[in-house]
């Protein structure tokens, strides 16, 4: 990420980035834009913010707060509910400039009512939508939930002296909270219908309202986010009234929802009253119902109201549903007759960008981490950040903090294409600065270049060298070879033409990739696996190292001067039906030198895995650790670095077979896993990585990945350290 943003923070908050331990890259990312901070919408005069912007800052900060524990975010909230009552329609004559608002019955109640929504938009009386008094209601109700849960330790808190809640005990705020909740749940009881079989729903006022569609049944997703209240208000207080209203709309919503056994997903509409289909973002606030019922264990005679079967069908209405391939989603629930195919931004039929808001499914990636990654993919994407705001979002970011796990996506470039044929990427300093850039290579036109991570894309460092496609080549390498403090670029040529067929050392100068040295005349037939770089014998300079499956060997080159000559060719004791898949290189045990490491596919599960080799100053190999065996799982990206910024590097290893990543870590009992990060099979497949540490103000290195489809994508550890030298939030390089 060459540095996100340009903010500007408060001296009082720079003591927390100088902190030694881990802290969420999005929970940072929160917290820079002023989002821990701020009280927006809560003392906004336009009521229409009421509606969709102020709920939607303050479910931003109970999911941080939940999600942390953290006390600024629960007292900034504390601050925005008591704004928000003060703005209340019945309520608002107290505030100094503003009045009481009533009605289209002349009725001033406890809710919050525009004229937005009416038949004749901004015009005549106001109207209380459920939804909206919903949406205001449940960030509070949960707030409530949390505070009684948390016992004395937080119900004794004191808030700070401002507004309506200042210098209260946080028991006493929520006690005074639930009442205003009922309050507000009794101004819509009329609303509430009940029928045979538990069923319960709400339905729109039927006295001459000034809106569409009166009397009519409300759409699931508004039945939903009132749904939400009650899950949180029966958490709070374990009274029945909550329970039953929330079974009789978890009866509606079931009634309703019907089985794709295809797809093991679920279908339903928009609501009952029309056939019209349910959009991304409305589908995103109805399944959040059923999740918050599963997630807080709400039960019915003993038996959970949602299961897990039901949360993973609702999953799969996005994974098999909604979402087609990467970057490309069609626009509602078992609706593909308009779609929009983010790489290409390709949009077929004329529905505005917003039908197309997906971060309210986040909530399920709980339960499914390959649903974090299809949306994280989607929001890092140029074509819809630049269509839908991302980060600007209070919402977005607090989910995106909320359920991030091992890496998330945070600089894109999906311009290139699949033709691409990537071959190889791999981290180096070549510009003289205090981060690394990367080089890479593919085979469609022999290209050779160098990037750096700038804003949210990348950026050339120099101007791209072509050689052609008849050089195959085989993969890059990065090292100081030269011994000049830069690093020069190495790269492997499988061509069929042995005058052609070796190494390439190129070197940055003055803008232009300059070829500096070959080595060439190389077996045709070694079927070469790779090319890495690093310091492996003794002394100022780095060497590299070929890898080929043919005669499963080894071969280690150093420099003389700016020649290259081979060490020693080392032959590994590998099964003939084995196949070594990757190969990356540093230094994972922090003695003075590297070590190498390699994926090896094989039938036999003894021999299937993670392999870290020695290399002594004679150039000769000896294995000291490897995973533990498994079945075949067709290992494919690999690289090495230092992921969780404690000085030590990891290993990453990706399996095509399930998309998973996996972190090792070398012991002395061997490799042992740190943890993983679960991807869909398309997204990652095939895909060539490298780390480096490309962002200096992080002591973590970053994931790039070159992907199949011809994207290119940089992880950020989704747990950061700063640099205490370099520690000024995330900014815009």
């Amino acid at each position: 990420m060459k540095n996100l943003f340009t903010i500007i923070i408060v001296l009082a908050a720079l003591k927390s980035y100088s902190q030694s331990k881990p802290q969420s890259y999005y929970q940072t990312l929160f917290d820079d834009k002023g989002y821990d901070k701020s009280i927006r919408y809560s003392t906004d005069e336009n009521r229409l913010e009421f509606s969709w912007g102020l709920p939607a800052q303050m479910e931003a900060l109970i999911l941080m707060y939940e999600k942390t524990g953290e006390k600024k975010y629960a007292e900034t909230l504390i601050k925005c509910i008591g704004n928000v009552i003060d703005r209340r329609d019945d309520l608002r004559g107290q505030l100094q400039g503003l009045r009481k608002v009533s009605d289209y019955r002349g009725v001033s109640g406890a809710v919050w009512s525009t004229n937005h929504y009416n038949e004749i938009a901004d015009s005549g009386s106001p109207y209380a939508h459920l939804v909206h008094s919903a949406n205001i209601l449940y960030p509070m109700a949960k707030f409530v939930a949390i505070v009684k849960a948390k016992g004395s330790d937080v119900q004794n808190l004191i808030s700070d002296p401002q507004g309506r809640y200042g210098k209260q005990t946080y028991k006493r705020i929520a006690d005074d909270i639930i009442q205003k909740i009922n309050e507000t749940l009794d101004f819509h009881e009329d609303q509430w219908q009940t029928e045979s079989g538990g069923i319960g729903y709400y339905r729109e006022r039927d006295n001459n309202p000034p809106i569409k569609y009166a009397g009519k049944t409300l759409p699931f997703n508004m039945q939903s986010s009132i749904g939400r209240v009650f899950v949180q208000m029966y958490r709070a207080t374990s009274q029945d009234r909550y329970l039953t209203k929330l079974i009789g709309l978890s009866n509606f919503l079931k009634s309703n929802t019907f089985f794709n056994k295809n797809l093991q997903s679920n279908i339903w509409k928009y609501w009952g009253n029309t056939d019209l289909y349910e959009d991304i973002p409305h589908a995103g606030l109805t399944i959040s119902f059923p999740y918050e019922c599963y997630k807080y264990n709400i039960l019915y005679k003993g038996k959970p109201i949602y299961s897990l079967s039901d949360i993973q069908y609702y999953i799969n209405t996005f994974m098999k549903d909604i979402y087609q391939f990467p970057l490309s989603v069609n626009m509602g629930v078992n609706y593909n007759k308009e779609s929009w195919n983010i790489k290409s931004n390709n949009k077929i039929g004329d529905s505005p960008y917003g039908n197309y808001i997906n971060y309210m499914w986040l909530y399920l990636s709980e339960y499914d981490k390959r649903l974090y990654q299809k949306i994280a993919d989607l929001l890092a994407a140029k074509n819809y950040y630049e269509k839908i705001e991302v980060e600007g979002s209070f919402l977005t970011v607090a989910l995106l903090a909320n359920f991030e796990n091992l890496i998330v996506p945070v600089n894109t470039d999906h311009s290139w294409n699949k033709t691409s044929d990537w071959q190889g990427v791999a981290s180096g300093n070549f510009d003289d600065d205090s981060e690394d850039e990367f080089v890479v290579v593919r085979n469609s036109d022999g290209m050779i270049g160098v990037r750096e991570p700038y804003n949210k894309e990348f950026r050339s460092v120099a101007n791209n060298k072509y050689y052609n496609g008849k050089y195959n080549w085989k993969g890059i390498a990065a090292g100081d070879f030269f011994d000049d403090n830069k690093s020069e670029i190495i790269a492997l040529s499988h061509h069929a033409d042995p005058e052609y067929n070796g190494l390439y050392v190129l070197k940055v100068e003055n803008k232009d990739i300059i070829e500096k040295v070959k080595f060439t005349g190389l077996s045709t037939k070694a079927d070469w696996v790779g090319v890495v770089a690093g310091n492996f014998i003794s002394g100022g300079k780095d060497e590299c190292i070929v890898v080929g499956n043919a005669n499963k060997e080894v071969l280690v080159y150093k420099f003389n001067g700016t020649h290259v000559q081979v060490v020693y060719t080392n032959a590994l004791n590998l099964p003939k039906n084995s196949k070594i898949t990757a190969v990356a290189a540093g230094n994972l045990n922090n003695d003075l030198k590297d070590e190498i490491v390699l994926a090896i596919d094989s039938p036999d599960a003894v021999h299937n895995g993670i392999y870290v080799y020695n290399i002594d100053d004679k150039g000769i190999v000896t294995k000291i650790a490897q995973s533990v065996g498994s079945a075949r799982v067709e290992w494919k990206g690999l690289a090495v670095g230092d992921i969780n910024g404690d000085g030590i590097n990891e290993v990453i290893a990706h399996k095509n077979s399930d998309g998973e990543y996996l972190v090792y870590k070398l012991t002395k009992n061997g490799l042992s896993t740190l943890g993983s990060e679960r991807f869909p099979i398309l997204q990652t497949k095939d895909n060539i990585m490298c780390l480096g540490n490309f962002n200096s103000q992080f002591k973590n290195d970053e994931l790039i990945t070159l992907r199949n489809d011809g994207g290119v994508v940089l992880f950020s550890a989704a747990k950061i350290i700063r640099n205490t030298n370099n520690s000024t939030g995330l900014q815009q390089k």
